[in-house]
């Protein structure tokens, strides 16, 4: 069987030494622009027994074509060991120190026997033994570059057992002609055991969040959302349809796009309000149909948004319904007749300038 398989991701990393790259919260390797050196010294892999024979090392790498990488792999099965000159030397503290540049690390791997692959993302280590693993993986050159989904077989082939002790001779031809088909079993399989992620809406993909909404009788295609908004648009979507048709399902929709709270006006509902209270009726409502719609919102709204939030609110709402979105002033206005409350206060407008001379005390509050 596939034995023991350890995918990296960001606890390994923060043991590990890294120069020059930066760890995304999805357990990705990005290139860092502005350092000078690039590589990283992964935690060593304990495979748990002495001798332990390893499988494959495989990632997903992207990188411009000016650009090289070099995977370094070393199997030992003891971290310390005893130097020419009888002094005791820790290759993993040696590795994470910080004091040690990047060309000493890998000079030093090189000489305890570490091979090293050029521009490759899946390596079968066949022919290495040991209890530990040690692995480097150094970028030289100008431009972008990625790590993601690093991941190591401790044994890497599954078919190898179910022939006859004869043809089981490790690192043979044979032996690497079968590690094809084995190697093509373990990424199905890994696929089939991260399908979960597939259908986290915290975790999968853009794409298959538009796909989701689709399902929902939402069309969400086309890249007009953010992700943040896409996600929460999925989330909802069950909630969001029975709601469809109604006044709440316009509210919730704009809080998700805007980030706050907006304010429904029903013409319907304000004319027969106005008309019962013998007042007179805005020329906006007055204008407008009985099926309609304004939504007053405390923010600018571009042309673009607008666009945005008239598709997505379109199918939500009545089939004869108009909506009209409407920016409200920060400064407010009152006419002739207008009446204050009690405790009610207008602030003033003040201007202050201060000299070069001047000095604010500790406890001062300029509005």
């Amino acid at each position: 069987m596939a034995g023991i398989q350890y995918t990296i991701r960001k606890n390994r990393y923060r043991r590990s030494y890294i120069e020059g790259f930066k760890v995304t919260e999805d357990d990705v390797l990005v290139f860092d622009q502005d350092s000078l050196y690039h590589g990283i010294f992964l935690d060593p892999l304990d495979g748990i027994e002495r001798d332990r024979y390893w499988g494959r090392l495989a990632m997903k790498l992207t990188m411009d074509e000016d650009m090289a990488c070099y995977v370094y792999v070393l199997a030992i099965n003891d971290l310390v060991i005893v130097d020419d000159n009888d002094q005791i030397f820790d290759i993993e503290a040696f590795l994470k120190d910080p004091e040690n540049s990047m060309i000493q690390k890998v000079n030093m791997i090189q000489r305890l026997g570490a091979k090293r692959f050029v521009n490759r993302d899946d390596i079968l280590l066949y022919d290495l033994s040991g209890k530990n693993l040690l692995i480097g993986i150094e970028i030289l050159g100008q431009g972008d570059a990625r790590i993601e989904n690093l991941r190591i077989n401790a044994v890497g082939d599954n078919f190898m057992n179910t022939f006859p002790e004869v043809y089981r001779e490790r690192n043979s031809f044979f032996h690497r002609y079968m590690s094809i088909f084995s190697s093509i079993y373990n990424d199905f399989q890994d696929e089939i055991d991260n399908v979960h992620e597939l259908l986290d809406l915290d975790t999968c993909s853009t794409e298959l969040l538009e796909l989701y909404g689709s399902w929902m009788g939402i069309d969400l295609q086309g890249g007009y959302l953010s992700e943040d908004i896409l996600r929460t648009l999925v989330k909802e979507g069950y909630n969001l349809n029975k709601m469809k048709g109604t006044r709440k399902v316009i509210e919730r929709i704009m809080e998700i796009v805007l980030g706050e709270k907006v304010l429904v006006l029903e013409h319907n509902s304000i004319r027969s309000y106005l008309k019962n209270d013998d007042s007179e009726i805005p020329p906006g409502i007055k204008e407008g149909g009985i099926y309609d719609v304004s939504v007053l919102v405390k923010q600018h709204i571009n042309e673009e948004l607008q666009h945005r939030l008239v598709y997505l609110l379109n199918q939500f709402k009545p089939l004869r319904t108009r909506i009209n979105i409407i920016e409200m002033d920060k400064n407010a206005q009152v006419d002739s007749n207008s009446y204050l409350d009690l405790n009610a206060t207008i602030p003033e407008e003040k201007n202050v300038v201060l000299d070069e001379e001047s000095v604010l005390g500790s406890v001062l509050t300029l509005e």
